[in-house]
């Protein structure tokens, strides 16, 4: 498939302000046009690991399905529950996950679980994903509205994820082109508890470079008591990108 466009990313994941560990985890690979952030659920560092070892090993996976997402997404999943089962602290580990995956001209979005992507324009920000989570659920059965989802006792709860016990997990993907001035953010739900729509738009819009974004995102979350692990990729054609960056 021609490459006609070409798209960079930039990163940071960072512990919080309550967490004693970061369970989060990053990748970027602008080159493979691969960017992933996880975040971790388990015993005592095993969601660390669980979200380091799906951003070490899904990327293969991924070049190996010629970026069929799902059916990689689905083997590192096989294989994750394979691995803790192996270690009894990793019993029952797992990961959120959302993935962007270049493949020519548009980028396909992957997800299981909460960590989320929003489109990033001029105007606005808007969400792209649908948490796989108990209070979705409820929202989409107008059993709750969105005030009562964020003050829902089972607000944390997800329904799906990359290891843990289920068989099969629940893997969503949406497909979409950047335009010349749009930037898409991906991130783990320690972020976007803690700002708003409004202000996530306003910090990137007021970043000279998508490293700096990046940073400022997790460090208004981090102003804002962000009560959880925070995470942030932003990616942007690289025709837009002016200032030089560092991936984490």
């Amino acid at each position: 498939m021609p490459n006609h466009n070409s798209y960079i990313g930039a990163g940071i994941t960072h512990r919080g302000t309550t967490r004693p560990i970061n369970q989060d985890a990053i990748f970027i690979d602008d080159k493979s046009g691969i960017w992933i952030v996880a975040d971790g659920m388990g015993g005592h560092r095993a969601g660390e690991v669980a979200s380091n070892w799906v951003c070490k090993h899904l990327p293969h996976e991924v070049k190996i399905h010629h970026c069929a997402g799902k059916e990689a997404i689905q083997a590192v999943h096989q294989k994750l529950r394979s691995y803790a089962q192996q270690e009894i602290e990793y019993e029952g580990m797992g990961t959120t996950m959302i993935m962007a995956v270049k493949q020519g001209d548009t980028i396909n979005l992957y997800w299981s679980g909460d960590c989320r992507a929003y489109l990033l324009t001029s105007n606005n920000c808007k969400l792209l994903s649908k948490d796989h989570s108990v209070v979705q659920r409820l929202l989409d059965l107008n059993v709750i509205d969105q005030d009562e989802a964020a003050r829902h006792p089972q607000r944390n709860i997800v329904t799906s994820c990359i290891g843990g016990d289920l068989a099969k997990p629940e893997i969503d993907e949406k497909e979409l082109t950047l335009g010349a001035l749009e930037t898409l953010l991906l991130c783990s739900d320690g972020l976007y508890k803690a700002l708003s729509l409004d202000e996530i738009h306003t910090v990137i819009k007021g970043a000279n470079s998508l490293e700096q974004g990046a940073q400022n995102l997790v460090s208004q979350a981090n102003a804002h008591g962000a009560k959880d692990n925070v995470s942030a990729i932003l990616i942007s054609p690289e025709t837009q990108v002016t200032h030089s960056l560092q991936t984490q």
